[in-house]
C-alpha cells in the first residue's frame, strides 16, 4: 500500500528552514522507495491470469482474474452459449476427463489455463463408421489381431467388433478378455483414421490401465496399456459432427473369463527376404513407410532422416512381403550415445533435437543404434 508522508515546512531561520527542506526531501524520498517496493509485492501476490476458452480445436475467447480469484460470471458467461448444444461443464483436458473438472463459482487459478468446453447437441448424427478394437497381445485374443492387420480374415474381425448398445445415441461396446501387457486404441473401418486413445477416457482406474504414450505427442491418440489382467467392457460414445466430443470409458468386470497361458515365442531367423521398414509421426497418421538399405553381405539394415525434434517413430520387421508383427522401439535402443539422443518416450523411439540421423538396425538382436 502507498504511504502518504506530508511534508511541513517551518520558517524559523533561513539555516533552520534549509535544514528542515532537505530532511523533508530526504522523508518523502524514502517512504516513495517504500511504497514501490510494497507495490511489487502486492502484484506479484496478485499477478493476471488469463483464461482460454475453448470448443474444441476453436477459440471462444478470454478472461482475466488475479491469481487466487474468481472469475467474474459475466466475464465467461457467454462462451457457455453455443447454439442449440447444452453446456456440459469446462475442463482441463480436451477429452472431458472427470478430474480435471472446472467449477468456476469455486475453483480459481494462479496460472494461465486453458479450459475446454463440454457442449452436447441436440441434434447429433447418426454414426454409421463402424468401431473395432485393434492392438497386440502375446497371450489374448489381440495377438490375432496385431494392429488391425489387413489379413486378418473377415469372420475374425467381427471378434474385434463394436456393437451399437441401443442405450444412446452413437454408443458402441465391446467386452473382451484383456491381459498385463496388451496394447490398444479404437479405430473404425479397420483404418488408422480418427483412431481414439488413452486421451478420450474420460474415467480410467489406473490400477487397470495407463497411458503407452501419444502418437506425435498428442494424448488422444495414445496407446492404452493394459496393466491388470481382467475381462472389460469398453464404451465409445461419439459425434460425427465434432470429434472432441469423442468418449470412452472402461470397467473391469471381473477376471478374465479364458484365462490364457503367454505364448512361447520363437526367435526370429533372419532370412534374405527379410526387409526392415520405418514409419513415424513426420505424417501426422503414420501412414507413410520407408525401407532400410540392408548393408552387403550382413544382418544390418540403415536409414538417414532428417527428423524435427520430438519425431516419433517406430520400425517394423517383414519377411518376404509380409510382416510378421515385429516391432522395434526405444526398448531396443541399445548404445548409451544413441539413448542421448532421444527424448523421454519410453515407448517410440522419439528423436529430442532437429537433426540428421542414421539409424542401424540389427536383425540378429533386434537392435538399434543411432548417430546423429
Amino acid at each position: 500500500m502507498r504511504r502518504f508522508q506530508k511534508c511541513i515546512k517551518k520558517y524559523a531561520g533561513v539555516l533552520m528552514g534549509s535544514i528542515l527542506f532537505v530532511a523533508t526531501l530526504t522523508g518523502c524520498g524514502q517512504s516513495e522507495a517504500v511504497s514501490e517496493g510494497q507495490q511489487e509485492t502486492v502484484a506479484e501476490e496478485s499477478g493476471e491470469v488469463t483464461i482460454t476458452f475453448m470448443n474444441g480445436e476453436e477459440e471462444l475467447g478470454k478472461a482475466t482474474a488475479n491469481a487466487g480469484e474468481l472469475l467474474v460470471e459475466e466475464s465467461y458467461v457467454v462462451y457457455q452459449e453455443s447454439g442449440d448444444a447444452e453446456f456440459l461443464g469446462w475442463y482441463e483436458t480436451p477429452s472431458f476427463l472427470e478430474s480435471s473438472n472446472k467449477d468456476l463459482g469455486v475453483d480459481t487459478f494462479t496460472k494461465d489455463t486453458t479450459l475446454y468446453g463440454c457442449f452436447k447437441s441436440s441434434q447429433i448424427a447418426e454414426d454409421t463408421r463402424i468401431w473395432y478394437l485393434a492392438g497386440t497381445s502375446t497371450k489374448g485374443s489381440l495377438k490375432d489381431n496385431n494392429w488391425a492387420d489387413t489379413g486378418v480374415a473377415e469372420e475374425l474381425k467381427e471378434t474385434f467388433q463394436l456393437k451399437t448398445t441401443g442405450n444412446a445415441t452413437n454408443e458402441f461396446a465391446i467386452t473382451i478378455d484383456l491381459f498385463e501387457g496388451d496394447q490398444f486404441q479404437i479405430i473404425h473401418d479397420w483404418v488408422w483414421d480418427g483412431q481414439k486413445g488413452f486421451g478420450c477416457f474420460t474415467d480410467v482406474d489406473a490400477s487397470c490401465m495407463e497411458s503407452g504414450g501419444g502418437l506425435g505427442g498428442t494424448d488422444a491418440t495414445a496407446n492404452v496399456n493394459v496393466i491388470m489382467d481382467g475381462n472389460y467392457t469398453i464404451t465409445l460414445t461419439t459425434d460425427p459432427d465434432n470429434a472432441a466430443m469423442d468418449t470412452l470409458t472402461v470397467v473391469r468386470n471381473g477376471d478374465p473369463i479364458v484365462v490364457a497361458e503367454e505364448s512361447a515365442e520363437e526367435a526370429y531367423v533372419v532370412s534374405d527376404t527379410t526387409e526392415i521398414m520405418v514409419k513415424g509421426s513426420w505424417v501426422a497418421d503414420w501412414s507413410e513407410v520407408k525401407e532400410l538399405t540392408r548393408e552387403d553381405g550382413t544382418n544390418e539394415f540403415a536409414i538417414t532422416m532428417e527428423l524435427a525434434a520430438d519425431t516419433e517413430i517406430c520400425f517394423m520387421v517383414y519377411d518376404n512381403g509380409e510382416d510378421t508383427g515385429l516391432v522395434l522401439k526405444e526398448e531396443n535402443v541399445t548404445e548409451e550415445n544413441s539413448l542421448a539422443l532421444l527424448a523421454d518416450n519410453g515407448n517410440n523411439i522419439q528423436v529430442a533435437e532437429d537433426g540428421n540421423y542414421t539409424f542401424v538396425v540389427n536383425a540378429d538382436d533386434m537392435s538399434v543404434v543411432i548417430t546423429k
